[in-house]
């Protein structure tokens, strides 16, 4: 319909004589005898409108106003009105609340988890941040029991609240079973305690992506601070067996999911890194614990190469058997060989760009 509107801020159109739902639409005009002037008119048909002409005449403002149909609510695809809490679900399925989690998990340095044949290793790309910081400080892998640590990636704060709880699972364990907890279990109950995280509009999810990992013991490992063997058979016995055991590695995400591993990667080079891993053929078992600590770091060089002009720390931890260099212990990894790791990741990365440069002047 059209309707010549006069500069009369109070003139609108006829009203139908069915009540309906009325917009108001305010336009500033501008022309030399009618600057800066608020016009305010209102409409009753339903749903958005357009505007299509609008010109000035003689101080008269005429437009054309035509009806829309209206447009389907686009809530769930921005996440107005269903990522206020963290209990909601938007009509697609989604909780906005877990997906902005991960995006903070995406903004953190790339840390990766290698399953290793007799053993696991763990790197991080540790950004530095400042100057002032000092070389070598602030680690980002933490240890939760002795034949266990974990690195994350994210936020910080929320990183070292996730290792607290860690330790205070292994030590609940500890007590109750006179064992240490198997990777396996303490994956598990880190995964259950994450998840509480996203289902309550009090709280909000975890800011990391956390990756554990471990050797489980095949042999009975002695408790520290155990006294007596206790009885051998009956309620309460145990017998000493040999259990499977072996180097175990899970990652644990925002949502509370987790899942084994012979490969993870999370933060800002996940993609590079997932890559690069494929290639190592983790399943087949054949990758060695120092093999495995120098793809580490060659894989954290080449996801480091999106972001090359920040600094970074490579930090490195290792576990592996009773018989291995560890001991069974889950422990940094040696400086002269974590030194002569980046140099040959150093030299891959410098062969890899004279190779792309040769190609490209071919």
């Amino acid at each position: 319909m059209s309707q010549p509107l006069s500069d009369d801020a109070n003139s609108s159109t006829p009203r139908d004589p069915a009540p309906s739902s009325t917009s108001t639409l305010k336009a500033i005009i501008h022309h030399s005898r009618l600057n800066n002037t608020n016009l305010n008119f209102s409409t009753s048909v339903e749903g958005p409108i357009s505007i299509t002409q609008l010109f000035i005449r003689r101080s008269r403002l005429s437009t054309t106003i035509e009806a829309l149909p209206p447009s389907p609510p686009l809530l769930s695809q921005h996440g107005t009105g269903y990522d206020l809490t963290n209990s909601v679900f938007s009509p697609d399925g989604r909780n906005f609340q877990v997906e902005y989690a991960v995006k903070a998990v995406e903004n953190g340095g790339t840390a990766i988890g290698i399953r290793c044949k007799d053993g696991v290793v763990l790197a991080l790309e540790k950004l530095v941040t400042s100057k002032l910081l000092k070389p070598n400080a602030n680690k980002r892998i933490s240890t939760i029991d002795r034949n266990m640590g974990v690195v994350s990636s994210g936020l910080l704060p929320d990183a070292r609240h996730f290792v607290s709880r860690s330790r205070e699972e292994a030590a609940s364990w500890r007590q109750m079973y006179k064992a240490p907890i198997p990777v396996s279990a303490l994956a598990d109950r880190m995964g259950q305690y994450t998840q509480a995280y996203t289902l309550f509009s009090s709280v909000r999810p975890f800011g990391v992506t956390s990756i554990i990992a471990g050797w489980d013991s095949e042999a009975e490992v002695g408790v520290d601070g155990q006294v007596g063997s206790g009885p051998s058979i009956g309620a309460g016995g145990k017998q000493d067996i040999k259990k499977k055991g072996g180097p175990y590695l899970y990652m644990i995400e925002p949502s509370g999911m987790y899942w084994a591993y012979y490969g993870a990667a999370t933060g800002k080079g996940r993609q590079s890194a997932k890559s690069e891993l494929e290639k190592l053929d983790l399943a087949a078992g054949e990758l060695s614990l120092e093999q495995g600590i120098k793809e580490a770091a060659r894989i954290i060089y080449v996801a480091h190469e999106d972001s090359k002009d920040k600094e970074f720390e490579l930090e490195m931890c290792w576990v592996s058997s009773l018989a291995g260099p560890t001991k069974g212990r889950f422990e940094e990894v040696p400086k002269d060989l974590r030194e002569e790791a980046e140099k040959l990741a150093k030299k891959a990365i410098e062969g890899d760009d004279d190779e792309d440069e040769e190609k490209m002047e071919t």
